[in-house]
């Protein structure tokens, strides 16, 4: 391994360090190698684990054998895991941004032997975190983010000083106050090392002093102080340095203000919003990950591992099962109904009423069923319901009965055929 990348994610941008072997100490001249993307549209760890894969298959990156990503201030671990399996990317580890500051901060010099409390004051576009951190455990014992002051804040404040004073047209789309909002931006950056600024545009020129440009951003600055003595007092810790972290840190005010309330040694790293990236390159080691596993494909030839036997005629013995519980309960169903009947007309007529009804469910037959005179004991070998009354008997002879008619089944799915006993009425639809 040469070479080695440190990552830190910010609301605004994308900051990476490399560093090659080629250099002993981080601060040495030229010891890293730094690039930012900004933050447009997305996510904000997509765009990072983007970034760093195109990086890596940058011909002049090709070796780089470890990647140290900074987490925290709001940037979620599980997030950052998952954006960079989306970019198939592995050999990779989350540093702690507490832990990177400390590391980048010993390795330059800038902490004494008895400094042992830090109060890490970083100020960035979207807000400022607090934190108050031990620099031997390296973590982090109380921190609070607000926006009660930031970068972007202190952009629209000089828009709206501009407009007001200097008689700027107010931007009437987003593509104008995009182009205002960049120039005061650029204003800003410049305000940190020069006393005046002069930036001439479509819409005219901005002019500012710093002077003007402290008095428009102190009341934010020292409501920033205010909440860093909160959190000192939550932690229950008496720091032992102040330093500055951030774009925003770069800005004169902000580091008188903030002196002048905690009354604390300052320290200032010469690149404050690339310290966390660079401790990030300076802890980053190879990691020997095995990627997760993609889950197998269904063998959907597996989901039947018990064959179905099929008996002739292509029906299967739950689909014979099935028809024949079905038939069963046609049969008695249709055989209650027609004692019912008959019941019916023999009571009509007087007759005595029905003594017993059986039911067996026996192999049907064309032959006609027989009428008998049933005694208290059943006989189980009839073969269809058969209903008993007393009868006079006849003394008229009996026609000659017509032939039988053909076969009847029950209506079943095919290849079933169950066979309706002649004279027994069912519904229409239930017989074929």
């Amino acid at each position: 391994m040469s070479a080695v990348l440190g990552v830190s994610v910010g609301a605004s941008a994308v900051r990476m360090a490399t560093r090659t072997d080629h250099y002993h100490s981080a601060d040495q001249p030229g010891a890293f190698e730094q690039q930012a993307v900004d933050v447009v549209t997305g996510p904000v760890e997509d765009l990072a684990a983007q970034s760093i894969g195109v990086l890596l298959e940058h011909e002049w990156h090709g070796d780089i054998g470890a990647t140290g990503i900074v987490y925290g201030s709001g940037v979620d671990a599980d997030a950052i895991h998952a954006a960079m399996a989306r970019q198939h990317l592995w050999n990779y580890q989350l540093v702690p941004e507490a832990a990177a500051v400390v590391t980048l901060l010993e390795s330059v010099g800038q902490l004494g032997p008895d400094t042992h409390t830090l109060v890490l004051y970083d100020l960035g576009s979207t807000g400022v975190t607090i934190s108050v951190v031990d620099r031997y455990t390296r973590s982090v014992i109380t921190s609070e983010r607000s926006d009660v002051v930031g970068g972007d804040q202190f952009d629209a404040l000089i828009a709206e000083q501009q407009v007001r004073e200097r008689g700027h047209e107010r931007p009437v789309d987003t593509w104008a106050a995009a182009e205002l909002t960049a120039r005061c931006r650029t204003a800003k950056e410049q305000l940190s090392t020069i006393g005046a600024v002069c930036l001439p545009g479509d819409r005219g020129l901005i002019l500012l002093n710093r002077e003007r440009f402290d008095a428009l951003i102190r009341v934010p600055v020292e409501g920033s102080a205010r909440l860093a003595r909160e959190v000192i007092a939550a932690s229950g810790r008496r720091p032992d340095v102040l330093v500055f972290l951030g774009g925003g840190a770069r800005i004169p005010l902000v580091q008188s203000v903030l002196q002048g309330w905690l009354a604390l040694p300052i320290v200032q790293p010469p690149e404050p919003e690339m310290v966390a990236a660079q401790g990030a390159a300076l802890l980053a080691a190879p990691v020997e990950a095995t990627p997760e596993p993609a889950l197998p494909e269904p063998n959907w030839s597996d989901t039947a591992t018990t064959p179905v036997r099929r008996l002739p005629g292509g029906a299967t013995r739950k689909q014979l099962a099935l028809a024949g519980s079905a038939a069963s309960g046609l049969l008695v169903i249709a055989a209650i109904g027609l004692a019912l009947d008959r019941g019916d007309d023999t009571t009509s007529q007087r007759e005595p009423a029905v003594s017993e009804v059986i039911v067996e469910q026996t192999t049907p037959t064309t032959t006609p069923p027989r009428t008998t005179t049933t005694t208290t004991t059943p006989t189980p070998t009839l073969a269809a319901p058969v209903v008993t009354a007393d009868r006079e008997p006849s003394t008229t002879a009996e026609p000659t009965p017509p032939p039988p008619p053909g076969p009847r089944y029950l209506n079943l799915p095919a290849p079933i055929q169950i066979e309706v006993p002649p004279g027994l009425q069912l519904p229409p639809g239930m017989v074929r």
